[in-house]
């Protein structure tokens, strides 16, 4: 297993910050290690919908990954898991009024379906940093204004 916990400041009112990032659309403009999202359940975001997403894999090579929004309590709080062959990440995503704004606490947890040689949760940590240092820059700048 591997973990990421990060805050990012936003001058944004928590209702408008939440809103931009919980639509997993958006995502790209916030992960470049994420594309062609498209939602498979649902017509917006809320409790249970579902989308499909391309990230780069262990290998360096695109992989799709299945997401759903397990908790989703507008304007503060959503819970997603996302789920492949290799991995299941689950992603807490807490949302909080500031005297300039908000802050959103995020926690990533990234965990193997099944051991993989060489890879040790060690090797995963190491690994996992790098991929959750993108989002953490990236929601910083997306909510920036």
């Amino acid at each position: 297993m591997a973990v990421a916990r990060f805050t990012v400041t936003s001058p944004l009112d928590v209702a408008e910050a939440f809103d931009r990032v919980v639509d997993l659309t958006n995502t790209p403009e916030w992960d470049r290690g994420i594309s062609n999202p498209r939602q498979l359940t649902g017509s917006e975001p809320g409790l249970g919908a579902r989308y499909e997403v391309t990230v780069t894999g262990f290998d360096g090579q695109p992989t799709t990954m299945v997401y759903e929004i397990l908790e989703f309590e507008r304007p503060n709080r959503m819970v997603m898991r996302g789920e492949n062959s290799d991995v299941v990440a689950l992603d807490v995503l807490v949302f909080a009024s500031s005297a300039d704004g908000c802050e959103l606490d995020y926690d990533a947890r990234l965990d193997l379906v099944s051991p993989s040689e060489g890879l040790t949760d060690e090797v995963l940590q190491k690994i996992f940093d790098k991929v959750a240092s993108v989002p953490r820059e990236g929601l910083a700048s997306f909510l920036a204004a």
